[in-house]
């Protein structure tokens, strides 16, 4: 498929047009324009710009809350509850960021639970705001069901992405972002929309049988990372994100590419910690041992290198990606 390159900076005010253009606030329009275009700048473009046309349809279902009215709550010091009123996440997060970072700073640690929530895009950009400010922080998210029981064969879970940041003193964070599915079932999406196949390892068909045909594993379901151990993982995640939120499990969220359907009302949970400056020294103690042996490197440090190419050289984005984008911003 042909591809172009364009300047970051670029696409992300095309991207904010569009999504101006069909009744976001330019404030809400540029953090989602930002979380997509970081998206594919990191290479993670199944939550990328690809996400556009999705988000764009289900603003004309009303599948998601253009202007919703976020609400927080705090129980006690160490809990602050989020009701996202089933607009975008990153609106949500963007809220969640500006009250937690006070709270965390005075209590030392706090719990963040976010419901009536969507698509949380890359996990790993919102743990890494938080490291910018000296907080460590993890985050969950729950997703549509992708993902069966140790098993099974119906999906029950969704790919539930966890993410892992912590602060340094002299370099960019240690930066841990994954999905507890073999692959991120936006991968998966991608592949099928550049009709590519997949190994027949990352997914089952509606059969229970391995496919390596991206549709039918978008039928079917993800298989988890480690096996059993993946599988738990992802249970985990449902509990720590809508059962502490009051969310939908994954098997009860509608999917996040569909225009039609009731809003998913996923959940998001964040547990943030700010350390004292002499455990950041510790903390180097390790990541020094680790950075000893030849051959070795810290998560998260490919992601920043990649970052300094695109910065450098432009980013490379599909022609139609691109071209639907335009389309959207001029109407």
């Amino acid at each position: 498929m042909e591809h172009i390159i364009i300047k970051t900076h670029e696409v992300g005010r095309i991207v904010s047009s569009a999504l101006q253009y069909h009744g976001l606030s330019k404030h809400s329009s540029d953090l989602i324009s930002n979380a997509l275009v970081m998206a594919e700048t990191d290479g993670h473009t199944g939550h990328g710009l690809s996400r556009l046309k999705s988000y764009l349809e289900q603003i004309k279902s009303e599948k998601v809350n253009i202007c919703p009215s976020i609400k927080a709550e705090l129980n006690g010091n160490s809990w602050l509850m989020l009701d996202a009123d089933h607009g975008f996440a990153f609106t949500a997060f963007d809220h969640a960021f500006s009250r937690a970072v006070p709270l965390v700073r005075k209590n030392g640690a706090l719990l963040v639970t976010i419901n009536k929530s969507h698509h949380a895009g890359v996990l790993g950009h919102q743990v890494e705001r938080y490291s910018e400010m000296g907080i460590i922080a993890l985050m969950f998210s729950n997703s549509p069901a992708a993902m069966a029981p140790w098993g099974g064969s119906t999906p029950i879970f969704g790919t539930n992405p966890v993410a892992f940041a912590c602060p340094r003193h002299t370099a960019q964070p240690l930066l841990i972002d994954l999905s507890l599915s073999k692959v991120a079932r936006g991968k998966i999406m991608r592949l099928k929309k550049e009709g590519k196949t997949i190994p027949n390892d990352w997914a089952i068909g509606p059969n229970g049988s391995a496919t390596t045909d991206p549709e039918q594993a978008l039928k079917g379901a993800m298989l988890p990372i480690g096996g059993v151990k993946g599988a738990s993982l992802a249970l985990i995640v449902e509990l720590m994100t809508a059962g502490l939120a009051g969310a939908h499990y994954g098997f009860q969220a509608s999917s996040f590419m569909d225009a039609e359907g009731s809003k998913p009302n996923v959940a998001q949970t964040l547990i943030l910690i700010a350390p004292p400056a002499e455990r950041l020294i510790h903390f180097e103690k390790l990541f020094t041992a680790i950075l000893a042996q030849p051959g070795t490197r810290l998560p998260g440090m490919n992601r920043f290198k990649k970052r300094a190419d695109v910065t450098k050289n432009g980013l490379r984005v599909l022609k139609d990606d691109y071209e639907y984008i335009l389309s959207q911003a001029k109407k």
